[in-house]
């Protein structure tokens, strides 16, 4: 009896170490999964841009980086990586724009650097890329969060509309400022017939003419920081004051755009931090053919407005004009798009803001022919924050490494128990077979 028993509690001991170490294993799964569910996923091709006439295509290939691409008026004299060198590199341009390169990196500085792409303008695109191992694209899935919010349009009220237009509370400066944009819009368009042409040339425009204040920035943006009647008149403001222009523009072109509100790289602001930063800039994207085209009028003006003087801080280009989706999730994290209708703010005014029967949808919009009625007075703009319902994202690649490795020691150290359990277990067996 007393050597089934032995036998007994043997057994018992190696199934509750088993048990232990199973379990420790499904824990570990379990945070390994949630934590790699949070850390960038990496990525080995990066299209630049949908824009044919402006754009790169990046693959990487071992320890070797392929870009091919075309920008057409403006070709390409050199590709590099900002922190470290690389060891060999070749780049054959032909006349019409389009571009081969292969460059081969030396060993980086650190787990994160800059792919610039430098073109005969002097204009640098500069894009994300990473080393762990090997070099690679991140992607914090901020892509479907961008484009999850232009699928939920949000109404704004005709009362703001009034407010980007101008501060002055006269009927004649509203209409003399739309007028000024529609006339504007007409001479930036030309004669150009196709909509998506239009819209890169009012994407050009916007950022090749107005200077980003500073001053302002660092001291106070009010309503006339942004307000488009002084954006035109002064051509400086700050990034609202961008995208309230440029909406404009497109509306009297016919195109619908919406004005974005998130949050961007900035020195307080870190590429893990963008999906929990605060709203901290405005841009647009527009609906065209079909699909959503992202601008940045600020980030791709070369021009800025400090101390009282305007100077060309860099080139101009078009890196964020139809900018990819994960190229822009490098530094934009987007919150909520909100569309206005700069040239229907009169309704406000004159009785007719009824805003259940105000378009929201982009069918809606593109089924509908708007008027541009005679706006009436001003008021403040509202102000928006991120909707209570949105659950950002977020990376923490160090924490995932720290984690994993205490993972890898529970799993060692339960392993040598068990090991050591089936040991003892051997030997009483042995023992309790010499017994019988």
């Amino acid at each position: 009896m007393k050597k089934h028993t032995a036998e007994n509690i043997a057994v018992r001991i190696t199934a509750a170490l088993f048990s232990v170490i199973m379990l420790m294993n499904c824990c570990f799964a379990e945070e390994e999964s949630s934590t790699t569910q949070n850390a960038p996923q990496k990525c080995y091709e990066l299209i630049t841009s949908y824009d044919t006439g402006y754009y790169s295509k990046i693959n990487i290939k071992n320890r070797s980086i392929v870009i091919e691409g075309c920008y057409a008026n403006d070709k390409v004299t050199d590709i590099t990586l900002k922190n470290c060198g690389t060891i060999s590199s070749t780049l054959r341009v032909n006349e019409d724009g389009t571009f081969t390169s292969v460059i081969n990196p030396s060993s980086p500085t650190g787990d994160s650097d800059e792919l610039i792409i430098t073109l005969q303008s002097g204009a640098k695109l500069d894009y994300r890329i990473m080393y762990s191992g090997s070099w690679y694209f991140p992607d914090n899935r901020l892509s479907e969060t961008n484009n999850a919010v232009l699928e939920n349009v949000i109404s704004t009220s005709a009362k703001s509309w009034v407010g980007y237009v101008t501060d002055e509370q006269t009927e004649e400066s509203v209409k003399q400022t739309l007028d000024e944009v529609a006339y504007l819009a007409d001479y930036i368009a030309g004669d150009i017939d196709d909509e998506y042409l239009k819209l890169r040339a009012i994407s050009e425009w916007v950022s090749q003419n107005i200077y980003y204040d500073r001053d302002a920035k660092n001291n106070s943006v009010t309503r006339s920081t942004i307000c488009i009647k002084n954006v035109l008149k002064e051509r400086r403001t700050v990034c609202a004051g961008y995208a309230a222009l440029f909406g404009a523009l497109c509306e009297a072109q016919g195109i619908y755009t919406v004005n974005v509100r998130g949050t961007v790289l900035s020195d307080s602001v870190s590429y893990e931090e963008l999906s929990d930063g605060e709203v901290n800039h405005e841009w647009c994207a527009a609906y065209i053919k079909d699909r959503w085209v992202w601008v940045d009028c600020v980030w791709d003006s070369g021009k800025k407005y400090e101390n009282g003087k305007y100077f060309d801080e860099s080139v101009s280009s078009r890196m964020y004009f139809d900018i990819s989706d994960l190229a822009l999730s490098f530094d934009h994290c987007a919150y909520l798009a909100e569309k206005r209708y700069y040239f229907k703010a009169g309704e406000y005014f004159a009785g007719a803001a009824d805003e259940s029967s105000k378009e929201s949808s982009v069918t809606s919009f593109i089924e509908s022919s708007y008027e541009q009625t005679t706006p009436f007075t001003t008021a403040t703009p509202e102000t928006y924050s991120a909707p209570e319902s949105y659950s950002p994202t977020t990376s923490n690649i160090e924490a995932e490494s720290d984690e994993n490795i205490i993972g890898l020691i529970l799993i060692a150290v339960f392993s040598v128990l068990i090991i050591a359990g089936l040991a003892v277990n051997i030997i009483n067996i042995i023992i309790i077979k010499k017994n019988k």
